[in-house]
């Protein structure tokens, strides 16, 4: 078999102890500081200051000049962002640490112990002893928080230069790793943007774009899927390369009008943590707190909005790998100074505390003032003083701690093990999930050979992962079903609401088969590095067409890629009879002509897939043509981006659809689907309102364009909504449907991210390949009621009346149970179809990618 051609496949490229690929060779002479470039002397204006903002070249730029400079650092090229640029990642410690043969053995005993299960007690003691704690700053994860990656240089140099006792101690213990900017594409964007506009009316207005290429400021949320360049680059440093004890995510959104907002964090606590973490969680914040006001700075807020509940975020993925992460949120994102007013402070925060008063976790309250981007990079850097000093204090029992938790991993799982499935249906996905997995550092282990478990038989290549190993945490989180805490301020009292996700159990969104046994499985294995794309085959020759399973998500890929080679792809609307047995409505028909022989067998061993021969045309087929695709971008929509990257990777040709577009009209002359992402009626509508942004930027579709729309409809077009995006159809073009979630409040209805059971009628070319039953993401998503004797409406998906919950938390049953969650309504000559939630929720949900795939090709049916 080939290795999967994917980013998860990519070799890591490295020269200097396997962590990346060096810039350029630190200087071999001892570091003095008046030898040390400042920033100013590079930048052009010492960092944070008023009105200005460097770009990540310039930064980047800094950096390189530091690595020449000094024997203090070492500066590693870690990979590519999503637009090619180099991502870059700085390692600063001692002259003596960063000598090569130094600086691998510690990062060798970081991994060493971080996944020690097997380490014996005194093998642990004496690597924690001889070895070197690994601490992580990251800056810039969110570009229009400016204030982290201007920081970067200013940090990296006193850090680096500084001659105090305690950064002699701090560059002697620790390895500490610096990231000048998470997202260098938006770094650069937003400062650029920022200067384009200084001194106009726009000047504060905030970059208006998506800023990362697919996911914008939701860039954030990928941190156990790793679909992200950047996040593939980061995530492969932190939790395979170097494993840090100790890391600080850089925020700039603290709680107003708290100045910064520092752990100790919010409950509830995932039970699936270990203590250690975050016991070490709320020592770090504690010290930030401590060490801001001895150095006067006010205004820290702890225990306010942030939970440790949700995997997936940069700083929440290391809880479940044993590492103590630390999220700080600075306030005033902006360089442009403000004075704001006390008089207009809120008077409590949200569970009531007072904004003025001091409590226990607010001390010294913020009395207002004049605030400038100075001293926002001030206190990011005194935060992340703090967590190096401890982590330099506490050097040796933090890597010891590692091993001891990787240690109880792999002695509490020992009677747990989840096997996933040869002969499922959508293997392929399968072993997406494996990747996912393998991205997580999780062991995986292949079968190489049947084996039997009670009266079940798993084929050869099936996958098995144990639940003990050093990261069971993530391991129990990723694959089991989250059971979120119904939390009242008292009982019978309102809903406390969740910050984030509740519910997000990958097997389950990705609609993978996933066995959990009790028991520690015997067969014979070999372990998994990436997974390998299944073994490929067509089944002979056909008379017909050659037939590919609708189970599939990657036949859609293959589909895509025979329509756009010119071959004729047919749909099945009822069961397909194939050489090797049947096949289920939805079927796609792919008559052979010159060249579709060798095609259909590249495709299939390019996606795995079995492709088999069909010698008779069924009853009732239609011939399919690639949909010529339309993608509403309202500007800066997260769902638009995450919906791009989705038909990138399954390959669907589409074009982007603006405001202005959609105003211009003659939509069916141009477009056969429009997909419009999750978003309010009023948003798409209005937009963004006059003189806030560049004329280009603001108002919506207006009337006109939601007009112009229907008439799309009307002549023949299909509309596909996600989401709340269905508000447009029923507002607009008197769809015969109702939203029962429609001025419900929060206190009855509340999904705050969570999975459902989801039933479907596979009868419906909408849900066309899918079984009886699957899970679906929801998050405060529409529910619909059928007008009673409507016509033209047919039912895709419905929730069940009861045990809708399947993993997080749900208020609401009764609201939704037992409505549609999938719709399709004619309007004339063509056909809306309503998605009541996000089927391809920030590429994550595989297991629903079908329901909007089949929903598109409606659009192409002949």
């Amino acid at each position: 078999m080939k290795r999967r051609v994917s980013r998860a496949a990519l070799p890591v490229v490295c020269a200097l102890a396997l962590v990346g690929t060096p810039v350029l060779t630190s200087a071999t002479t001892a570091t003095a500081s008046n030898r040390v470039p400042k920033p100013e002397s590079v930048i052009g204006w010492a960092p944070c200051t008023d009105y200005k903002l460097a770009t990540y070249e310039q930064i980047a730029d800094y950096y390189r000049k530091l690595d020449k400079a000094s024997d203090r650092m070492k500066l590693v090229e870690i990979g590519k962002t999503s637009e090619g640029r180099p991502q870059l990642m700085a390692i600063v410690s001692s002259e003596k640490n960063l000598k090569d043969a130094n600086l691998k053995r510690y990062r060798e005993t970081s991994v060493r112990l971080s996944q020690g299960d097997s380490l014996s007690e005194s093998e642990a003691r004496t690597l924690a002893k001889g070895g070197k704690a690994i601490a992580w700053v990251d800056f810039g994860i969110h570009s229009t928080e400016v204030a982290g990656h201007q920081t970067a240089p200013q940090f990296a140099y006193d850090l680096m230069t500084s001659e105090t006792s305690e950064a002699r101690e701090i560059r002697d213990n620790l390895i500490t790793l610096l990231v000048p900017n998470v997202n260098p594409d938006g770094g650069t964007k937003v400062a650029e943007w920022y200067r384009q506009n200084l001194g106009g009316p726009y000047q504060d207005a905030g970059y208006p774009e998506l800023y990362q290429k697919y996911a914008g400021h939701d860039n954030n949320r990928d941190w156990y899927m790793f679909n992200l360049q950047e996040t593939q680059n980061v995530g492969r440093q932190l939790f395979h390369e170097w494993i840090p004890q100790v890391m600080h995510n850089v925020h700039q959104s603290a709680v107003f009008p708290a100045r910064i907002s520092i752990p100790p964090y919010e409950d509830p606590l995932n039970p699936n943590i270990h203590p250690q973490v975050v016991r070490g969680v709320n020592i770090v914040g504690d010290a930030m707190g401590q060490r801001l006001e001895r150095e006067g700075k006010g205004g820290a807020l702890a225990r306010q909005s942030y939970d440790i509940w949700w995997n997936g975020g940069a700083r929440t993925a290391p809880y479940y790998h044993n590492q103590i992460g630390i999220l700080t949120e600075t306030a005033h994102a902006s360089a442009t100074p403000r004075v704001y007013d006390p008089a207009t402070f809120p008077k409590t925060f949200a569970d009531g505390t007072s904004t003025s008063e001091p409590s226990v976790f607010y001390p010294s309250p913020w009395k207002g003032g004049e605030w400038h981007l100075s001293q926002s990079c001030d206190y990011i850097k005194t935060a992340s003083w703090a967590m190096l000093r401890v982590a330099s204090d506490d050097r040796e029992a933090l890597l010891y701690g590692s091993a001891q938790m990787a240690r109880e991993g792999g002695r509490n799982g020992a009677g747990t093990t989840y096997v996933i499935p040869a002969d499922q249906a959508d293997f392929p996905t399968a072993t997406k999930l494996v990747d996912k997995l393998r991205w997580n550092n999780i062991r995986v282990e292949r079968a190489v050979k049947p084996f039997t478990v009670g009266d079940r038989r798993y084929p050869a290549g099936s996958y098995l992962v144990r639940e003990a190993q050093p990261y069971r945490a993530a391991v129990l989180d990723l694959l089991n079903p989250q059971v979120y805490p119904d939390r009242r301020l008292y009982p019978g009292g309102p809903l406390e609401p969740p910050y984030d996700i509740t519910g997000y159990t990958l097997s389950f969104q990705m609609g993978v088969t996933v066995n959990k046994l009790d028991q520690a499985v015997r067969a014979e294995t070999v372990a998994v590095d990436w997974p390998t794309v299944p073994t490929g085959a067509v089944a002979g020759a056909p008379k017909y067409a050659y037939a590919l399973d609708p189970r599939v998500n990657d036949s859609s890929a293959a589909v895509n890629a025979l329509l756009a080679a010119g071959d004729k792809v047919f749909h099945s609307s009822a069961e397909v009879t194939t050489r090797t047995g049947k096949l289920p409505a939805g079927t796609f028909l792919v008559t052979p002509r010159p060249g579709t022989d060798a095609r259909v067998t590249r495709l299939a061993t390019q996606f795995g897939l079995s492709i088999a021969a069909v010698d008779a045309k069924p009853a009732k087929v239609t011939e399919l043509v690639a949909p010529r695709i339309g993608l509403y971008d309202g500007f800066n929509n997260y769902d638009e981006g995450w919906t791009r990257l989705i038909l990138d990777q399954f390959g669907f040709q589409y074009e982007k659809l603006t405001n202005a577009s959609v105003r211009a009209g003659d939509l069916r002359a141009k477009f056969d689907t429009i997909v419009l992402p999750d978003a309010t009626y009023n948003s798409m509508r209005n937009g963004r309102a006059a003189g806030s942004l560049p004329p280009q930027y603001t108002g919506g579709m207006t009337d006109a364009g939601v007009a112009n729309l229907k008439a799309f409809v009307e002549a023949g077009g299909t509309v596909v909504t996600l989401n709340k995006a269905a508000q447009l159809p029923i507002k607009a073009f008197g769809v015969p449907v109702k939203d029962v979630t429609e001025g419900v409040p929060e206190t009855t209805y509340n999904i705050p991210g969570s999975v459902l059971n989801l039933n479907l009628d596979a009868s419906d070319p909408v849900a066309a390949g899918f079984g009886p039953n699957a899970s679906a993401f929801v998050a405060n998503g529409p529910a619909f009621e059928v007008d009673e004797g409507a016509e033209g409406v047919t039912v895709a998906a419905t929730w069940p009346k009861t045990k809708l919950l399947k993993s997080g938390f749900l208020l609401g049953e009764d609201v939704i149970g037992g409505k549609a969650a999938v719709v399709t309504a004619k309007v004339g000559d063509g056909q809306v179809v309503m998605i009541g939630f996000k089927p391809q929720h920030r590429a994550q949900s595989h297991g629903t990618y079908r329901l909007l795939f089949n929903a598109m090709y409606l659009g192409g049916q002949r």
